[in-house]
Protein backbone atom coordinates (compact mmCIF):
# COMPACT_ATOMS: atom_id res chain seq x y z
CA UNK A 1 0.00 0.00 0.00
CA UNK A 2 1.08 3.36 -0.71
CA UNK A 3 0.81 6.65 1.18
CA UNK A 4 0.01 9.94 -0.55
CA UNK A 5 -0.73 13.09 0.89
CA UNK A 6 -3.76 14.22 -1.35
CA UNK A 7 -6.31 12.14 -2.30
CA UNK A 8 -6.20 13.09 -5.45
CA UNK A 9 -2.71 12.40 -5.75
CA UNK A 10 -3.40 8.94 -4.89
CA UNK A 11 -6.56 8.63 -7.57
CA UNK A 12 -3.54 9.12 -10.54
CA UNK A 13 -1.14 6.59 -8.96
CA UNK A 14 -4.60 4.45 -9.01
CA UNK A 15 -5.38 4.99 -12.62
CA UNK A 16 -1.17 4.89 -13.82
CA UNK A 17 -1.29 1.43 -11.97
CA UNK A 18 -5.19 0.52 -13.85
CA UNK A 19 -3.32 1.72 -17.46
CA UNK A 20 -0.10 -0.16 -17.03
CA UNK A 21 -1.65 -3.54 -16.20
CA UNK A 22 -4.46 -2.99 -18.76
CA UNK A 23 -2.12 -2.14 -21.90
CA UNK A 24 -0.72 -5.42 -21.11
CA UNK A 25 -4.01 -7.43 -20.41
CA UNK A 26 -4.77 -7.13 -17.15
CA UNK A 27 -7.43 -5.97 -14.77
CA UNK A 28 -6.54 -4.36 -11.41
CA UNK A 29 -9.41 -3.36 -9.04
CA UNK A 30 -8.50 -1.50 -6.63
CA UNK A 31 -9.72 1.55 -4.57
CA UNK A 32 -8.58 4.62 -2.94
CA UNK A 33 -9.71 5.63 1.50
CA UNK A 34 -8.43 7.85 4.19
CA UNK A 35 -5.81 6.16 5.92
CA UNK A 36 -5.77 8.71 8.96
CA UNK A 37 -4.66 11.34 9.92
CA UNK A 38 -0.87 13.08 10.04
CA UNK A 39 0.45 15.48 12.58
CA UNK A 40 3.28 15.94 10.31
CA UNK A 41 1.30 16.99 7.67
CA UNK A 42 -1.41 18.31 9.40
CA UNK A 43 -3.50 16.44 7.11
CA UNK A 44 -5.43 12.97 6.30
CA UNK A 45 -3.35 10.47 4.38
CA UNK A 46 -4.38 8.31 1.46
CA UNK A 47 -3.98 4.78 0.43
CA UNK A 48 -4.12 2.86 -2.65
CA UNK A 49 -5.23 -0.47 -2.19
CA UNK A 50 -5.23 -3.02 -4.99
CA UNK A 51 -5.77 -6.57 -6.05
CA UNK A 52 -1.87 -7.06 -7.02
CA UNK A 53 -0.38 -9.83 -5.20
CA UNK A 54 3.48 -9.13 -4.52
CA UNK A 55 2.95 -6.62 -7.39
CA UNK A 56 1.99 -8.77 -9.84
CA UNK A 57 -2.04 -9.38 -10.91
CA UNK A 58 -4.08 -12.08 -10.12
CA UNK A 59 -6.12 -12.51 -13.46
CA UNK A 60 -6.12 -11.36 -17.02
CA UNK A 61 -8.60 -9.33 -19.16
CA UNK A 62 -10.13 -13.13 -20.40
CA UNK A 63 -10.40 -14.56 -16.81
CA UNK A 64 -12.13 -11.14 -15.63
CA UNK A 65 -15.27 -12.01 -16.87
Amino acid sequence: MAKFETESGARALLERIKKYWAARGYTVEGHVYAAGYSERLRSTVYEVQTNLVNGLPVRSKDMAA
